[in-house]
């Protein structure tokens, strides 16, 4: 039967490192978010009577 492994503190240190750096190279190819266009006051409506 295998022995339950600990954390040492190199290991964590290690997985620290790299899911930092991870986060860095996920966050960095991601596009920013546009911010949407105000609004116009601009409103144009078409009106058709039909008798």
């Amino acid at each position: 039967m295998r022995a339950k492994s600990k954390w040492t503190p190199g290991g964590i240190v290690l997985w620290l490192i790299a899911a930092a750096l991870a986060t860095l190279l996920v966050c960095s190819q991601s596009r920013p978010v546009s911010a949407p266009s105000p609004p116009t006051d601009d409103v144009e409506v078409e009106v058709e009577i039909i008798e």
